[in-house]
């Protein structure tokens, strides 16, 4: 039998308090916050159509300019960080049908068409793998909307390693939007319809994969259950995923496997170590794996408010900290050397850190 988990409410305080300081511009100049492999440090693009470093240090925050007017009419764009910041010394984003990657080095952009039709947009992109320089995206399409009212939407994964992009594979995805996916380490792996599936890059057909298949036991036979959050490692065969719901008959009780669980693997079998157990009450968001250290947060959703927990899952798991109540969690970053976690909060021009470098480790 696998280790008990523990509860939301058994994590422990985490080893030094978090420190606030003033966000250095204002949330009427800030366009978009993206993470950078940069130590200490994120990338900003702001209205005046500059792209800035955002250096957070344990005390205070600064910016210095990169590039000005490098990419024209940033504002009027639908702009979406890329995260995590795994190409050396870049940064990445959306904007409207556009995948921008950005060297900071060169101070030089590549710009590739993410969308093939007018009625395409982006509305998500993760990376598949860093070698080659692989990004799955999901398309959404209006080809359909004014006649049906419905909206289509597809997996397409691009190859990057050229000036253009190029389109590796395709897959349709329905209408509904009723899907949950999430790509790194070189495969995409799909939650649709309650079947749980493992794809290559093509994205012709799914694999006979440990994963597939120790998912598959998991929640056989556990009724109203379902993998409700995912998150693949960009470089390692490492995911952690959260299972929700309640089970359906009496029956199933004995086999509620609500929570949020690991999975590692090799070409052979996965194993998968239950980290925590979630009520059925209790909904958590998973955040982004950090850059080093192995670390990953959750955000837990409902009941609110929302608060904030770290947990080491790379290796041994690591106890459950607890970092507190986050009003403003939507550009929540890592950054290096040293590690560390900050919520960047425009609304309240505020930031707060979490120094990971003082944390133990499992």
């Amino acid at each position: 039998m696998p280790p008990v988990p523990l509860t939301l409410s058994q994590s422990l305080p985490f080893p030094s308090a978090a420190r606030s300081y003033p966000l250095p511009v204002t949330a009427e100049q800030l366009a978009l916050v993206m993470p950078t492999p940069r130590p200490g440090a994120a990338a900003v693009i702001l209205f005046d159509e500059t792209l800035r470093m955002l250096t957070l240090g344990a005390d205070s925050a600064q910016t210095s300019r990169v590039d000005k007017g490098y990419l024209p009419q940033v504002s009027g764009g639908d702009l979406q960080a890329i995260s995590p910041a795994v190409i050396p010394d870049a940064c990445a984003y959306l904007q409207t049908r556009l995948l921008v990657v950005y060297d900071l080095t060169q101070q030089r952009h590549q710009m590739h068409m993410a969308a093939r039709k007018m009625d395409e947009t982006p509305v998500g992109a993760r990376w598949l793998s860093v070698e080659p320089r692989r990004i799955a995206v999901l398309i959404r399409d209006l080809k359909n909307y004014l006649n049906t009212g419905s909206v289509d939407f597809r997996l397409r994964v691009l190859d990057l390693s050229g000036p253009k992009a190029k389109t590796v594979g395709e897959r349709e995805m329905g209408h509904d939007g009723g899907f949950v996916w999430d790509a790194g380490a070189g495969v995409l792996v799909l939650r649709k319809d309650n079947e749980v599936q493992v794809h290559g890059p093509a994205l012709d057909g799914p694999l006979d994969h440990p994963l597939a298949r120790a998912l598959a036991v998991l929640l056989a036979g556990s009724g109203g259950l379902r993998l409700d959050e995912l998150r693949l490692h960009p470089t390692q065969p490492l995911a952690v995923f959260t299972v929700a719901g309640l089970p359906s008959s009496d029956k199933d009780k004995d086999r509620d496997v609500s929570g949020v669980w690991r999975a590692t693997w090799d070409d052979q079998e996965a194993t998968l170590t239950p980290l925590v157990k979630l009520s059925p009450l209790e909904r958590v968001e998973l955040g982004e794996f950090s850059p080093e250290g192995g670390w990953l947060t959750y955000l837990q959703t409902e009941p609110g408010p929302s608060r904030l927990y770290a947990q080491q899952v790379l290796g041994t798991p690591g106890p459950l900290h607890a970092l507190g109540a986050v009003e403003d969690a939507e550009n929540l970053l890592w950054t290096r050397a040293p590690l560390a976690l900050a919520a960047v909060m425009p609304r309240k021009q505020l930031i707060t850190r979490w120094d990971f470098g003082r944390a133990s480790g499992p």
